[in-house]
Formats: C-alpha cells, structure tokens, sequence
C-alpha cells in the first residue's frame, strides 16, 4: 500500500504543475476576470471531451518495453558519505585533540574572530565559535568558504592564545566598503579538532544531536540514513518509470487536443498564475518585464507545455475508461490530505477543491478525481511494463 501511495503522489505531481499552481489566493477570484477579458469562454469543465473521438489510435499499453537509467543502488559508501555531509548541520564537527595544543595540516580549530580594516572593526567581520578548516580555508559548520590568506595566520599557532592575518579584498568584493582594501583577521584559538568520520563518531554524539530523530546510536542512524536514500532510490526509480511510459504510450499513439479546450486550460493557467505570482499593483505584462521576458513568450511556454500535458491526460483517461479504473476514496483522500497540507495557512478542501476549478469547488473536485484516475492509468501501465534498468552516465559536475 504504502508503495502504491508513493507512486501515486509522484504521479499526481508531475500533473498538476499545470493543472494548477501553487498556493494561490483562493478568496480572490480578480485574477480570473482578468485572464478571461481576453478569453471570454467556456471553462474547461464546461467543454465535453469525447476521449473515444480525442484518442484515434492507442497503442498496446500492456506490457511495453522501456528502459531508464539511473542510480537506483543503494551502498554503504553512499550512506556513509550522506551521513558525513549531514553531520556538521547537526552540529557534529569534530573531535577535540588533547594530546597536543599546536595547529597542524589537516586540523580543524574552534576561533572566534575579529575583522578590522583602517584599523576599525568591520560591520559583519566577526563571529565566535566557528569550526574552521585550517588547510581548505572552509568553515565546516556553514560549509563556505573564506577569503583568501583568512586561514594563514593559524597554521602553526597554540590553543588559547592569539593570532592574526593579513588578507586584501577583491575587488569585487560585494561590499562596496570593503572591495579591494586590506583587512586583518584577529583570532582567539580556543581548541583544535580532527574530522568526524564514521570511525570516532560515537554514540553520544548521535544521541545529543539528533534528539528530534530520536536516534540514540550510530547504528540507528546508519539505518535511518539507508531507509532514507532506499526511499529516495525507489521514488527516483518510479519517476523515471512513469515518465518512461508516459512518453512510450504518446510515441506511439494518436490524440488530437481541441483548440476551444487548449484555450479554456491556458486561460485558467494564467488566472492562477496571476493569482499566486503578481501582486496586487503587479499587471502580468510588467511581471515580465521584471524576469527579462515578455507576456507572449510566456504564453508561448505555457501553451507548449498545457499541450503535451492534456495529451497525457487524454491517453491515459481513455486507459483508465477501458481498464475501468475507479476512484479508491483512500487513497484520494492521502492525496488530497497532502495538497491541503502543501497549501498550507490554514487551507482546508474546499480551499484546494476552489483553486483546481478556478473558485468552483465542483469543478475543482471534477478536475483532480479525474488526475486520480489518469495517474492510477499511468501506474497500471507501469507495473505492467517490462522495465530494464541501467547506469546512468557519469553526469560531468557543474
């Protein structure tokens, strides 16, 4: 059950980016009018779709062969390396070195610091406790980076006492008050630290960092850590699985979308866009301008996109019409429960049901039991599909 919700949740999704958009002002139905000045039609839940007539050749959907790639493995070297990544967020930075009060290569050092420039300490140059990386010049907490020359001065210098560094800003420095002028960082040592690798974590350490987890061992957290990337792996695999059906069935099928329809869905896109991303002394045209495009280049993405999206839609509604797939209120009510949650502020059914039909619950209600049965469509052809899995290529970083 709780793989079929999954599945459906990421289905559900994929739709309704533009089935709807966002957390929109649903009392607020000025943005509509405004959209459909230009429009003045139908809704779409007021045109009928024959999808028998729509859909003119289906493919044989049962059993297609596709194939994805990806990394969907998990392994203990990509569980260690997620736990090493999370751990400074939780406050686990290192592990304090008594034996010797010297800093060395490769030592972390707890500092607080002080920045000065014409001698004067600088708005925004100091800080305490940091947990710095001597050798990377790399705060470990924050995981940033510093100036350059920030870390010379510690390099050799002894627990509780002072030292100092002599650095120039860039001159693109983004404070104007700084950019190109020379600082000096003044340090106060207060204690040097090795890495935490999986070998010296311990379980206190687990224990007093994680206590909303409730995670007492490193044991449990290594089992947290994997349950969690299995669980990203499987999503990651449906994913990849639902869209690699998706595609098969349009490639070979054939659907027409009526222009009256395309409209109505453009038309009732852009009411909600309008309602969720222009404020109220905002018109949609300087809202362009503002992001470097214009109100036609928009409409141009939208309705390319509305497009192979109602393809979708149609292909798979006249599946989900011949498998005689039917709303299970369970599992609609899970998906329901997250759009509300997703919504947030309060928001209640009727809220989300007024956003999907465009300030009419009914149609709301209409427009996402009918994603239901489209999505349940797509994982109905997905479980039934011969799938063959591969490495995805090395991805070169960025």
């Amino acid at each position: 059950m709780k793989r079929k919700v999954i599945a459906l949740l990421l289905c559900m999704t994929s739709v309704l980016a533009f089935a709807g958009c966002g957390n929109g002002k649903t009392e607020d139905t000025q943005a509509t009018e405004i959209a459909k000045e230009e429009y003045n039609g139908p809704s779409s839940s007021e045109i009928d779709i024959d999808l028998k007539k729509q859909v003119s050749k289906l493919c044989d959907y049962k059993g297609i062969e596709v194939t994805i790639a990806g990394d969907y493995e998990v392994t203990d070297e990509k569980v260690e390396n997620n736990i090493m990544s999370i751990l400074p967020y939780y406050g686990i930075t290192g592990v304090e070195v008594k034996d010797r009060d010297t800093v060395q290569e490769g030592d972390y050092v707890k500092i607080d610091y002080t920045g000065y420039a014409d001698g004067e300490a600088f708005e925004g140059g100091s800080a305490e406790d940091v947990m710095f990386d001597v050798s990377n010049n790399f705060d470990v907490t924050s995981q940033s980076n510093y100036i350059d020359g920030f870390a010379d001065g510690l390099m050799g210098a002894k627990v509780g006492e002072e030292a100092s560094s002599d650095v120039t800003f860039p001159e693109n420095y983004q404070s104007t008050e700084l950019a190109g002028k020379p600082a000096t960082f003044k340090f106060k040592i207060k204690g040097i630290y090795k890495p935490v690798t999986m070998d010296n974590l311990t379980d206190d350490m687990v224990k007093e960092a994680f206590t909303q987890e409730k995670l007492t061992t490193k044991d449990e957290l290594i089992d947290y850590v994997k349950d969690y990337l299995k669980q990203q792996c499987e999503s990651a695999r449906l994913q990849d699985t639902n869209s690699a059906v998706k595609d098969y069935v349009k490639e070979h099928s054939e659907v027409e979308v009526p222009e009256d329809y395309l409209q109505a869905r453009l038309a009732e896109y852009e009411a909600n866009f309008i309602q969720d991303y222009c404020s109220d002394s905002q018109t949609l045209e300087q809202y362009a301008a503002t992001n470097g495009t214009t109100v036609e280049e928009m409409r141009t993405t939208w309705k390319s996109a509305l497009e192979e999206q109602i393809i979708y839609e149609f292909l798979f509604g006249r599946i989900a019409d011949l498998e005689d797939i039917q709303v299970d209120e369970e599992d609609y009510g899970n998906f329901l429960d997250y759009l509300v949650s997703a919504k947030g502020d309060g928001a209640t059914e009727a809220d989300v049901y007024q956003y999907y039909g465009n300030g009419n619950e009914e149609d709301g209600e209409k427009v996402l039991r009918q994603l239901y049965r489209v999505n349940k469509a797509v994982t109905f052809v997905s479980e039934n599909a011969k799938v063959t899995e591969k490495k995805a290529e090395a991805q070169t970083e960025q």
